[in-house]
């Protein structure tokens, strides 16, 4: 079962009002107070933000993605650029919720599994489409590989479905730095990709 929705006050209890069909009504109507639409706003973005956290490494991640949302429900209001705006804003304090506990750990995170059982998206990324075609090697042991900055844009990438500038106002840097980043870990995705095919190839012909 998924995270269980976090208490954040009384405004937050469910009454069963019906909620609009489409994200941006969604959100709106969610950053007035209808509690079924807030509801319905921490039901889409959670799963994302879980998996984001499950595979970073998160001790708790259900825990973790629980305080996510106890700080971005009552800031609803200030999330600019309807359910994309709120959606970068559930990454960044994210982000920044692991970064903390990463460094009260003293340690680098360990690439947890992914459930994509609970990712409700329909459509995938680009970025996530070109790790598909990468090869043999399964994303998450290739991800591994990686430098830790390269993992985090990645990630925010294709999890979150973050725009470069959204992915950099969460890390913190600039959009040229991300885009940089990002060129670096999709060639060096495909590097690995191959160098993997090539031995499984070699063993085979064995």
């Amino acid at each position: 079962m998924g995270p269980a929705a976090p208490a954040v006050g009384p405004t937050i209890q469910v009454m069963g009002t019906p909620v609009a069909e489409d994200l941006e009504s969604t959100v709106d109507a969610a950053s007035r107070g209808d509690t079924a639409a807030l509801r319905a706003v921490y039901e889409t973005l959670s799963p994302r933000v879980l998996g984001y956290l499950q595979i970073r490494g998160a001790e708790d991640p259900e825990g973790l993605t629980n305080e996510v949302f106890v700080r971005v429900l009552p800031r609803l209001a200030e999330a600019h650029g309807g359910f994309g705006g709120l959606r970068a804003l559930a990454f960044t304090v994210a982000h920044g919720l692991l970064v903390d506990e990463l460094r009260r750990r003293g340690r680098q995170p360990v690439l947890g599994e992914y459930d994509a059982s609970r990712d409700r998206r329909t459509q995938p990324s680009a970025e996530e489409e070109a790790i598909g075609r990468l090869g043999e090697g399964t994303a998450l042991e290739l991800l591994e590989l990686l430098p830790e900055a390269q993992r985090t844009v990645v990630l925010l990438r294709v999890l979150g479905e973050l725009s470069v500038a959204e992915t950099a106002a969460a890390v913190g840097r600039s959009e040229a730095a991300v885009k940089k980043v990002q060129a670096k870990a999709l060639e060096a995705l495909r590097t690995l990709a191959a160098s993997e095919a090539r031995t499984t190839n070699e063993e085979a012909r064995r």
